[in-house]
């Protein structure tokens, strides 16, 4: 199965896809940014 890391900023902390990262994980990667900057927003 191929995992889709382009356009994660921390793909080696990468364990699925961005948008399937939890709010630990983000915080993590980013720090206490609120929204994820690896998740493109949809509108």
């Amino acid at each position: 199965m191929s995992v889709d890391k382009k356009g994660c900023q921390k793909p080696e902390s990468l364990k699925g896809k961005p948008s399937e990262c939890t709010p630990e994980q983000i915080e993590k990667c980013h720090g206490s940014d609120k929204s994820h900057p690896c998740v493109k927003q949809e509108k």
